[in-house]
């Protein structure tokens, strides 16, 4: 099994050149627009929406941009990055949440987009 993609919204089309292109360094893969009636067959959503595909070494993220509110609970998506610091200063310079645990193995780094779209944040070992 292999994991293609993993599909997520955002209710400004800004945050996918701001946070997903420009903090996390994702390419975009493609873009295209998802018609309202297959919109509304799949998610129940009647609206067209714009919808992103973006990518950086083997993962991508497919970004549906919705003014749909979606609640989260404790979904969030877990990536490792070769230099932690480094991002957590671009996330922080653009004013992006950043959340740190300090613990006694290793400090827990846990980042938003604003659309509260969480990302667990590991370091490469």
């Amino acid at each position: 099994m292999k994991l293609q993609h993993i599909a997520f919204s955002v209710s400004n089309i800004d945050e996918v050149e701001k946070f997903y292109a420009d903090i996390l360094e994702m390419k975009k893969l493609k873009s295209f627009v998802l018609k309202k009636e297959l919109a509304h067959k799949i998610f129940n959503i009647n609206e067209d929406t714009a919808v992103f595909l973006m990518g950086k070494e083997e993962l991508t993220f497919e970004i549906f941009v919705s003014n749909q509110k979606v609640e989260k609970g404790f979904a969030h998506i877990c990536i490792s990055v070769k230099d932690r610091e480094k991002l957590i200063e671009k996330v922080e310079a653009q004013k992006y949440e950043c959340i740190r645990i300090e613990r006694d193995n290793f400090d827990l780094i846990f980042i938003k987009d604003k659309n509260g779209n969480i990302f667990e944040i590991k370091e490469i070992r």
